[in-house]
């Protein structure tokens, strides 16, 4: 380009910077922004983003995160979708409390950390049996002005109920419910699994009341009965059968047939032939 008299802009490095960044020389990359001033021209927000995810993909994620605060320095702010690989990053490597001190930097700075972004830290920490830990960055949500949605709840929810801590779970899943959030199919799954584990099935059907005044889940007993089943608790499984007998649906036949399964598997088969007339 020099030879042809055509000075490279800022377009072209960041090409060039992006190429390099792809062949795994992000290193490279990065010494050559450095050097940005002496060549006279200056890096933008695609730059630096280019250059910081060049950085993450290469595992380095302590330099990733200083070149972010550099951006933010310059007037660049990257986007909560960006903030979000880089603690997605940390929390696969199992770097959680560096990927909350990351993200309360980003708060610190100014830039625009969403629900997303605490609900990817939050399941770091239940990952690694730090259920404490995200219990009080739920708490702190609430001091930034971010709302947990269903998805944060049920993250929490199904770690509770994994460790034992059904009390907190059944707390939570009130607070959400009591909140106007609705349960998604996947919170259903999670606290049905948990409560037919331990085998607190009235509990669960307390709750699934309440649950079920928000969003209606036509599956929802179908599920208890098929994990009741597996659980091996089958008197309880045929005590609600009449819940999903109301119809003749495909999925209330295949929640029977399993029902049916279970009996002739512990050797009952006339329990099994009732279930089936």
């Amino acid at each position: 380009m020099y030879k042809n008299g055509c000075k490279p802009n800022t377009v072209s490095y960041t090409a060039l910077l992006n190429g390099l960044c792809r062949s795994g020389k992000s290193s490279e990359a990065r010494e050559m922004m450095d050097l940005s001033e002496e060549e006279w021209w200056a890096p933008n927000a695609i730059t630096y983003s280019v250059v910081m995810h060049g950085l993450r993909r290469e595992g380095k994620l302590s330099e990733s995160c200083d070149l972010v605060m550099e951006m933010v320095r310059k007037g660049f702010y990257p986007t909560p979708v960006e903030i979000n690989l880089i603690l997605q990053s940390f929390c696969r490597e199992g770097r959680v409390n560096e990927a909350k001190k990351f993200m309360e930097d980003c708060l610190n700075k100014g830039c625009g950390v969403n629900v997303v972004n605490f609900t990817t830290v939050i399941h770091g920490f239940c990952q690694k049996d730090g259920l404490d830990d995200a219990l009080s960055l739920l708490d702190d949500m609430y001091l930034t002005n971010t709302k947990p949605d269903a998805v944060t709840f049920t993250t929490i929810i199904n770690a509770l109920g994994k460790n034992g801590r059904i009390e907190k779970a059944i707390e939570l899943t009130k607070k959400m419910i009591h909140r106007g959030l609705i349960p998604s199919p996947i919170t259903y799954r999670s606290v049905i699994h948990t409560f037919c584990q331990r085998g607190r099935v009235e509990e669960l059907l307390k709750l699934l009341e309440k649950m079920l005044s928000k969003q209606e889940c036509r599956t929802a007993y179908n599920h208890i009965i098929e994990k009741l089943c597996g659980f091996g608790n089958l008197d309880r499984a045929y005590k609600l059968l009449g819940k999903v007998l109301r119809t003749a649906s495909r999925i209330d036949g295949e929640t029977c047939h399993v029902l049916i399964e279970s009996y002739l598997n512990k050797g009952n088969p006339l329990l099994s032939y009732k279930v089936a007339c």
